[in-house]
């Protein structure tokens, strides 16, 4: 489950969304992408800081550690981005043939499948 970033909207509203209509936040992302804009709204993160187990003394930094909630259209918004330029490359042959696991579609069973033959 994805936790909601400084708007407070929560994933499962995107989804509902998508859900009603799935061309509605691809075509509100497209002219981001067609300008290279990237808004500062969609930037903003909460961090939040936790105390690492175990640790016998918590007045040092090293005890703790920080997770960052970005906002949720903001992960949308990159999830397309890298949907649209696994695409691009693909069609325009940038990616080696034997390249599994980071694209969609592909996985062990084809690294398996390239190493076996």
């Amino acid at each position: 489950m994805l936790a909601p970033g400084p708007s407070g909207i929560p994933y499962s509203i995107c989804k509902q969304v998508h859900k009603a209509n799935e061309r509605l936040l691809p075509s509100l992302f497209t002219p981001l992408l067609t300008h290279g804009y990237h808004p500062l709204a969609m930037k903003k993160a909460n961090g939040i800081v936790l105390d690492k187990p175990g640790k016998p003394d918590y007045r040092t930094r090293s005890s703790f550690r920080i997770i960052v909630l970005l906002e949720i259209v903001s992960k949308i918004f990159e999830r397309l981005s890298a949907l649209r330029l696994t695409s691009a490359a693909r069609s325009l042959g940038l990616l080696h043939s034997n390249q599994c696991r980071s694209l969609a579609g592909l996985g062990y069973f084809d690294a398996v499948a390239t190493l076996t033959h």
